[in-house]
């Protein structure tokens, strides 16, 4: 029996964390293996702005629940690279918008069938295991009440 079986529930933001890890990196090697140079960690963004084109970063730290300081970096590194940029909000010229750029939209185009195979796969996974329906019944709980705050009260 491996460590994350029998430590349980103990571990299971370890665990959850490791499966994901091991998500990432195996869809690192199909990107490589289709010399697309795309790091898994942008696709929210990438897919957020495909869908949206223009969103603040005050709106894409929002939708995937990351901190802005977060999104910040991970976009400023992608302005670098040439596959986003930045516009200034019309209406409120403090507010940057994001969007992508001719090159961030080739990768993007070029990413679609790897994203369709991804949904795909997952989906053959996650059917066998209804894996979806458990973490939403599982956010749900923690939404309503913290796992810190579920552990204060038995301390």
């Amino acid at each position: 029996m491996d460590f994350y079986q029998s430590a349980g529930t103990l571990v299971l933001g370890s665990r959850l964390k490791r499966l994901g890890e091991k998500f990432l990196a195996e869809v690192s090697k199909v990107y490589a293996s289709q010399q697309i140079d795309f790091d898994p960690s942008w696709f929210p963004i990438f897919y957020l702005l495909d869908k949206n084109k223009r969103m603040s970063l005050r709106e894409i730290s929002d939708t995937v629940t990351v901190s802005h300081s977060a999104v910040s970096q991970l976009t400023t590194a992608l302005i670098k690279k040439g596959l986003l940029e930045v516009q200034k909000d019309e209406s409120d010229g403090r507010i940057k918008l994001m969007l992508l750029t001719k090159e961030g939209e080739k990768l993007v185009e070029s990413s679609k069938p790897i994203w369709k195979a991804i949904q795909q796969s997952m989906l053959e996974i996650t059917e066998e295991t209804d894996l979806l329906s458990e973490l939403t019944s599982l956010e749900k709980s923690l939404q309503e009440k913290t796992l810190s705050e579920r552990v204060l009260d038995k301390i």
